[in-house]
């Protein structure tokens, strides 16, 4: 690299879509703005306004659990302001492990999003049996080598 050559400096934020949680995530209720960037065409990162280093590792669930489904609350419908369900776009949190077979979605605390108002919450399904932990990756080899079950 030569001297006159100035780096461009890469501006990652601008077209990135801010959402207001009014009362944050769990473990997180002080922090209520959130940005949702892509990754790639899997996953997308949520990361706090504030405090970027707290990012969590989304993915639409219906991509891995094509039945996934819950009736959203008229409680949430009516906290995000939604009208119509194509203001709804639904993520879910991923537990990233080393291990690909042990790598999780969290299918029991989806995270709604009013993609027009800019609103989200995270909301925690009632009468599931829907888990915190679901593979992400089905097609991973089943072993019987202790841990969990």
């Amino acid at each position: 690299m030569t001297q006159d050559r100035v780096p461009q400096e890469i501006t990652l934020e601008t077209n990135t879509p801010a959402y207001f949680f009014s009362k944050g995530l769990p473990g997180f209720e002080q922090l209520k703005e959130f940005s949702l960037k892509e990754h790639n065409d899997i996953f997308s990162l949520l990361s706090a306004a504030d405090q970027p280093e707290v990012t969590f590792i989304t993915v639409n669930p219906f991509d891995f659990v094509p039945d996934y489904e819950f009736i959203l609350p008229e409680d949430t419908i009516y906290e995000l302001g939604v009208k119509d369900e194509k203001q709804v776009s639904v993520r879910c949190i991923v537990t990233w492990h080393s291990d690909r077979s042990k790598v999780s979605v969290n299918l029991l605390a989806p995270l709604i999003f009013n993609t027009v108002d800019r609103k989200g919450k995270q909301i925690v399904l009632q009468n599931t049996t829907y888990t915190t932990k679901h593979p992400l990756w089905t097609d991973s080899p089943k072993t019987d080598e202790g841990g969990d079950s």
